[in-house]
């Protein structure tokens, strides 16, 4: 992935950075960012403007978001934003008149019945999709789709459930065809969603994770061996003893690793990891990119595929990523085709629009 398309312009608005009008002064903009993973709430301190004052609001009670919260320092936070541990509720919509809602996960439940209540009458500011890991391909297409519910891979909803996923999404439609959805993103977009996503009326706007750069979180050294942890295994999407293997193989081929466990990752499967005295396990509170984000120049870090092998990769150009494709016999059959082919398909130098 090269730097050569950062400032490229979407086909809707002339805009090389979000928000950035060349001939329009702005004025203020008070925002709001519904985030309930650590990548979320990294993704909206990088689209925050200078000239915004922004709400985010973090679901505490999250799978391993109170330990981020925790080990996150307020200080690291940009100017003019505050943070709140309550998530999405409709009353915070209601009580302010928000310029622009920035979307973590836009298949949240909890996000979905914040948007329909505070909005079912009332008319939705612009909307801005942050990167939820590699699932925000899943969500970028379905909002190119002329109709359909948003909805995880694999997840199955009630009958109500499905009808606000679907109003949701047709208003996210609407928003589009209006020029206001957007998404920011520091992941790699294929030809096809670029121009897909573009048709629709959305922007699409780029990030290289400036403002974590700048963050003090300390580093790691190459003879930690970093490998990335996956909850494909922890989901049920691959065979988790085939991936326990290929833990084991890594071992062997490389000498001792530093293991940083994602978060979904059980405990049962962590504690077999470290009967292996070659194998540290490393829980970080924070997110893999801002520990890993200062490794040096020739370091090697491994994975299967992951949006920390490809965020990593943007932060850190001089590091190596191994990233092991999934062999077809380690999937159990929980996931779509789509699902499948899309993980692989994620390589860290594709030839993609940035």
């Amino acid at each position: 992935m090269t730097a050569k398309n950062d400032t490229q312009k979407s086909e809707k608005n002339p805009v090389g950075n979000p928000g950035k009008y060349p001939n329009k002064k702005r004025a203020r903009l008070t925002s709001v960012a519904f985030v309930e993973s650590p990548l979320q709430f990294l993704s909206a301190l990088e689209s925050h403007e200078p000239t915004e004052d922004l709400l985010i609001r973090a679901r505490a009670n999250a799978k391993g978001m109170t330990s981020f919260l925790d080990a996150f320092d307020p200080a690291w936070l940009p100017d003019n934003v505050r943070l709140e541990r309550e998530g999405a509720k409709p009353g915070v919509l209601r009580k302010a008149d928000f310029d622009r809602i920035y979307l973590g996960d836009a298949c949240s439940g909890q996000v979905h019945k914040a948007l329909s209540l505070a909005y079912l009458e009332r008319r939705l500011p612009e909307v801005v999709i942050l990167d939820d890991g590699l699932a925000t391909y899943s969500t970028i297409e379905i909002l190119t789709a002329k109709r359909g519910p948003l909805v995880r891979p694999r997840q199955k909803l009630k009958a109500s459930r499905t009808v606000m996923a679907a109003h949701v999404a047709d208003r996210l439609r609407g928003l589009a065809t209006t020029g206001r959805l957007r998404w920011h993103t520091a992941l790699p977009v294929s030809k096809d969603l670029r121009r897909a996503f573009l048709k629709t009326g959305g922007e699409i706007t780029r990030h290289r994770f400036e403002h974590l750069q700048t963050l003090p979180t300390g580093g790691s050294h190459p003879r930690d061996n970093p490998v990335i942890g996956t909850a494909l295994a922890a989901d049920g999407l691959i065979d988790a003893a085939a991936y326990r293997a290929w833990i084991g193989d890594l071992v062997d081929a490389h000498g001792s690793i530093t293991y940083y466990p994602h978060r979904r990752e059980t405990d049962a499967f962590l504690t077999d990891l470290a009967r292996d005295d070659r194998i540290r396990i490393k829980h970080v509170g924070l997110p893999i990119e801002l520990r890993l984000v200062n490794l040096p120049p020739g370091s090697t870090i491994r994975s299967l595929p992951s949006t920390a092998a490809v965020s990593l990769a943007v932060l850190n150009p001089d590091v190596t990523i191994s990233v092991t494709e999934i062999p077809a016999q380690w999937w159990t059959g929980a996931s779509p085709d789509s699902l499948r082919e899309s993980l692989n398909a994620q390589t860290v130098k594709a030839d993609v629009e940035s």
